[in-house]
């Protein structure tokens, strides 16, 4: 099994905020979360719906998430996306995955 982390955010942005939020979760990943110790790839996904955005990155180690989250600049930026969205959080490691026709089964 990948020791690799997958972090998942799934938002839900206030009405009419949807592109804010994904603006917001790009800037960060781009400025701060891709500098990070531990950080291995980062992708936002805007839904169709017009009010979901998906944060979907990989990360080393759970340790390298944690670390990432007691940066004291993780709060503010927090606060400031709590502030367009409510957000759900799943970690996990990847069991399957297909890229470019290529399979990656892992033991789940």
């Amino acid at each position: 099994m990948s020791t690799a982390v997958t972090l998942i955010n799934v938002f839900t942005a206030k009405p009419g905020r949807q592109q804010d939020l994904a603006k917001a979760l790009a800037e960060g990943t781009r400025t701060f979360f891709s500098k990070q110790p531990g950080s291995l790839s980062s992708s936002v996904v805007v839904g169709d719906d017009g009010s979901k955005v998906v944060n979907i990155s990989r990360w080393r180690s759970a340790e390298d998430i944690a670390a990432f989250r007691s940066d004291p600049r993780f709060a503010g930026y927090i606060r400031t996306i709590m502030e367009i969205a409510t957000t759900e959080s799943v970690t996990g490691h990847t069991a399957y995955s297909h890229t470019g026709g290529i399979e990656d089964q892992e033991a789940a």
